[in-house]
């Protein structure tokens, strides 16, 4: 049960990079250095041009290794233009998009009329049921996104690709997402004296990229790409290597998660490079020195809700400070189990009431509690 507790270059030509040397693209289970070999690939931006100054070397590279790419733009940018055509922007946008898509080998491109600018203003789900379609109809190996910190401070990309892991997560799917490194969002501040270029999270990996097709991607934009000095800046100081990390694993790009006997009761779980240490209580003959499995199991779906309830506040630019969620839970035999969980979700100080049954509903609904709900096969074997 979970509940609630309130407490510039010249638009022919674009500044010179090296080439680098290419490289295979991996299969499923690959190191997280190397790309994943998808057969087709989903990308998910907020605006038109984001597939191209932001995602246009990854993309080109997945299509280089025969991936068929989908271009999956939720607005059509227009706000954020600086063309002097007068009207009607959308059919601009429109033919700049399919023009960039085919420069970067993208099979196909998909342009959404939802509002620019005011992505957080759209109904989740809505965007989410959207994404979902696409990935039923294409069937894509994974999702490829801007990293969720939005890279450059806008909204919309952070929306986006939020929805995008959601409906990823529907159907088990992997996501990668595109950031700029810690050096060259620090180097980016300090020259435009901002903050709003940020860094790729946690667990990030470079691949080596071919930055020509992205370079004249770029370019379809025309008078955006030409007043873009700053955007040029981006590509001159990534040079010939991206950043991408892992929002999310399907089955088919998981690293095999290794639990191994230590000492005693005692366990060390390997995931993604890290090691959870899971023992007894020193009444039960362990030696204390981590978690049991059952506490772990609980801790996940705890840390779960709290996860999606940060997610939602973010999307809706709410101040997550205080969110917190405490947890108790009984055990119950025939079989031995955990009989119940409560759950009550400390809601920070700031969130209008208006919000609250949307908040409930998204951390009624992460991960873990819906694996407990429609709970998954189990296989265990011995070897």
């Amino acid at each position: 049960m979970t509940t609630l507790n309130p407490a510039p270059p010249s638009p022919t030509s674009a500044p010179a990079t090296t080439t680098p040397s290419t490289r295979s693209l991996a299969g499923p289970g690959v190191p997280a250095g190397e790309l994943p070999r998808w057969s087709s690939v989903l990308a998910v931006v907020a605006h038109p041009d984001d597939e191209s100054l932001g995602l246009g070397a990854v993309i080109d590279a997945f299509a280089r290794h025969g991936a068929e790419v989908t271009v999956l733009s939720l607005t059509p940018g227009a706000r954020y233009t600086d063309s002097p055509v007068a009207g009607d922007l959308v059919p601009l946008r429109r033919a700049q998009l399919a023009a960039a898509g085919a420069v970067l080998g993208a099979a196909r491109v998909e342009l959404r009329d939802y509002p620019d600018g005011h992505l957080d203003e759209v109904a989740g789900h809505l965007l989410v049921d959207d994404i979902a379609g696409a990935i039923d109809t294409w069937a894509p190996g994974g999702l490829l996104v801007l990293d969720p910190g939005g890279v450059n401070g806008r909204t919309d990309h952070v929306v986006a690709t939020g929805v995008a892991v959601e409906a990823a997560a529907r159907v088990g799917l992997s996501v990668l997402a595109w950031g700029l490194p810690p050096d060259v969002a620090t180097t980016l501040n300090e020259e435009t004296g901002s903050t709003t270029f940020t860094p790729i999270g946690p667990g990030s990996f470079a691949v080596p990229v071919d930055r020509e097709r992205q370079r004249l991607a770029t370019l379809t934009y025309a008078h955006d790409a030409a007043a873009d000095t700053l955007g040029w800046r981006r590509l001159e100081l990534l040079g010939d290597a991206e950043r991408l990390r892992w929002l999310r694993r399907g089955p088919a790009d998981q690293t095999p998660m290794l639990v191994t006997h230590d000492a005693g009761d005692r366990f060390a779980i390997e995931i993604r490079g890290h090691t959870v240490v899971v023992d007894q209580p020193e009444a039960l003959g362990g030696d204390d020195e981590g978690p049991t499995p059952t506490e772990l199991f609980v801790a996940s779906l705890a840390s779960c809700v709290g996860f999606y309830a940060r997610r939602y506040l973010a999307r809706h630019r709410l101040d997550a400070t205080g969110l917190r969620v405490e947890v108790a839970w009984d055990m119950a035999t025939k079989p031995a189990r955990v009989g119940e969980v409560t759950m009550r979700v400390v809601v920070p100080a700031g969130v209008p009431a208006e919000r609250r049954a949307g908040l409930l509903a998204q951390a009624s609904h992460c991960t873990v509690h819906n694996s407990l709900h429609q709970p998954p096969e189990v296989a265990i074997e011995l070897t």
